[in-house]
């Protein structure tokens, strides 16, 4: 009775953890490179970003991620848009 008891509390555990631990999805990797990709640039900068990086709080100006690279804009180190 005593192994029937711990042999429930255990699974019982492992339920409560695995609904409070939500299931890994794979890190999303650099986006797959498409004919016109948007990226952002600031009035001041010379990076480019994704959309929801920090660095875009006081400006936010669409631009293709080609026209970044030939205007001279490199990459964000934070956001890591792609390249």
């Amino acid at each position: 009775m005593r192994r029937i008891i711990t042999l429930l509390l255990a699974v019982f555990m492992l339920a409560s953890v695995a609904a409070i631990i939500p299931a890994r999805e794979p890190a999303p990797q650099q986006q797959v490179q498409t004919k016109e990709q948007t990226v952002y640039v600031t009035k001041t900068g010379k990076k480019y970003h994704t959309a929801t990086c920090r660095y875009l709080a006081k400006s936010k100006i669409p631009m293709s991620l080609k026209d970044a690279k030939t205007k001279g804009y490199t990459p964000c180190s934070v956001c890591r848009p792609p390249q």
